[in-house]
């Protein structure tokens, strides 16, 4: 898999945030009523992206972006901030990015909308840990003891 340079910046703070595409569709019923269903499982994430690179930075990531990644056409594993914390996503550029923008004498400023491959979410064992307060195996070999206990003090 192809890698984001380790020698360029990561996208700036100003400007990142995510955006997830809705999977449900609404049908309005002649009641009044409104019917949803799952359009599909699949959910893409998008990220607006800010970069703020020197002149052979910008020059490095204009390489990257024509060589390495076909010019954003390939999929490149990329480190992300988000909110079940700081990990490699495998991101694709939504487009051509814009810029390069002069923001001082010799910082160049790019912007791009990049889409994830897999949509940032805890999954399921992790969610169940955090809602019960521990990890799952953890509360398996509990509940496993507690029944244990209660099947031999009553049918025992």
């Amino acid at each position: 898999m192809i890698q984001y340079p380790a020698e360029l910046p990561l996208p700036l703070q100003e400007g990142y945030g995510l955006s997830t595409v809705d999977p449900m569709r609404a049908t309005q019923m002649a009641t009044g009523r409104t019917r949803y269903r799952i359009r599909h499982r699949y959910v893409p994430t998008e990220v607006k992206v800010n970069f703020n690179f020197s002149e052979e930075e910008a020059a490095q990531f204009e390489g990257w972006y024509v060589w390495a990644i076909n010019n954003g056409f390939d999929w490149f594993e990329m480190p992300l901030q988000t909110p079940i914390g700081f990990k490699t996503y495998i991101a694709h550029f939504k487009g051509i990015y814009q810029g390069p923008d002069l923001t001082q004498i010799s910082r160049w400023r790019y912007s791009a909308v990049m889409q994830l491959k897999e949509r940032p979410v805890l999954t399921e064992d992790q969610y169940i840990g955090v809602s019960v307060g521990m990890p799952l195996d953890q509360f398996n070999t509990q509940l496993s003891g507690s029944l244990d206990k209660w099947y031999t003090r009553y049918f025992g």
